[in-house]
């Protein structure tokens, strides 16, 4: 009764802002516009992306402008969320906003490690931020280079693990990247355990650990099928939060000498059932990338349904939120190279 009361009012308003979303037969009209202006233009009938395309020119159009705008819709919901929410609720609100924090920090760091200075108009995003971090948004997209970069961030949690890659002279893109998914998954999974109540923890712990078990698979597959590595380089690169993967699973995983070996250990994890079934005639190799996709949409819809007076229904919302906006972007991108819309939908449908 207590999660009753004081979820019943946010539920209600998550209930309407879903009601926003973008229909499988919207995307396929969005997918046969002729340009893209004509796609923004359906876009703006929307009541969830209206407001952030009025008054936008068509030679504004390109795809870091209309990206930033998609994320503007997010941080917008995210913000009327956060206006409405009490205090057990922003306690979640404050958690999650760490995914935005390290969102924005990888897309910095993209443009540092490349010697230019961030695309990203970080003013357009200044007053979220600054009301919910305490990074020097400024700084970070001002840097031109990784020791900028590494200066901007100074007295955070990710300082010293990310001058330790650079002292060890790793300058690799892909290695920092991971370092920062790791830490924002040790942080996510702490804080979860330390900030939340009983009752919102256990409904946030399933949807946390299976994609931190499935983002570790997915590590493990690529290490294995694609890179010449050691166990102990392939554990170095994993997630060390253990869900229902566990630890020895993953070891095992890492050390087998064969990929149908690989396969033979996976089918005998929690996950084996669900990965090979879903899978279908592919039972050997499948394509983990997209199938992980799909069982995450699977677990995060269950969440929210069986949870719907608990944080779970703001995780499942920002979850399906930033999915539309991806498959948004997906398709705008392919009318923008004159894919068919048939083309287009299959695309959305194997991403």
């Amino acid at each position: 009764m207590g999660s009753l009361i004081t979820y019943s009012a946010i539920a209600a308003k998550l209930a309407a802002m879903r009601g926003h979303f973008l229909t499988d037969d919207e995307f396929s009209v969005l997918a046969g516009m002729e340009n893209v202006p004509a796609a923004v233009e359906y876009l703006k009938s929307s009541p969830a992306y209206r407001d952030v395309f009025s008054g936008v020119e068509n030679e504004e159009l390109h795809r870091s402008k209309i990206e930033e705008l998609l994320w503007h819709s997010l941080y917008g919901d995210f913000s009327r969320l956060f206006r409405f929410a009490n205090g057990t609720q922003r306690k979640f609100l404050d958690l999650y906003f760490l995914h935005f924090e390290i969102d924005v920090m990888k897309r910095c760091l993209r443009d540092a490690v490349s010697g230019k200075r961030s695309d990203l108009n970080f003013k357009s995003f200044e007053p979220f931020f600054r009301k919910h971090s305490h990074l020097d948004f400024t700084a970070l997209t001002d840097s031109k280079d990784l020791d900028e970069y590494l200066d901007s961030i100074q007295n955070t949690p990710y300082y010293g693990p990310l001058k330790d890659l650079r002292d060890q002279g790793i300058t690799s893109l892909s290695e920092f990247e991971s370092a920062l998914d790791i830490l924002y998954f040790i942080r996510f999974w702490k804080s979860l355990k330390d900030q939340l109540s009983k009752d919102d923890r256990e409904a946030i712990a399933d949807c946390a650990g299976e994609k931190i078990d499935l983002l570790n698979i997915e590590w493990l597959a690529r290490a294995k099928r694609h890179y010449k590595l050691s166990a102990d380089a392939i554990m170095e690169l994993l997630i060390p939060v253990w869900h229902r993967l566990k630890k020895s699973q993953a070891r095992e995983l890492a050390e087998a000498p064969s990929i149908e070996e690989f396969d033979r250990i996976l089918k005998g994890t929690r996950y084996g059932n669900r990965i090979f079934r879903a899978s279908g005639e592919q039972q050997e190799n499948p394509e983990l990338h997209s199938l992980f996709r799909a069982l995450l949409d699977a677990v995060y819809s269950k969440s929210g349904r069986n949870d719907p007076y608990s944080a779970a229904a703001l995780n499942s919302y920002f979850y399906f939120k930033e999915e539309e906006i991806r498959k948004i972007i997906t398709t705008v991108e392919g009318i923008r190279y004159s894919l068919g819309s048939s083309e287009i939908l299959t695309c959305l449908a194997e991403s």
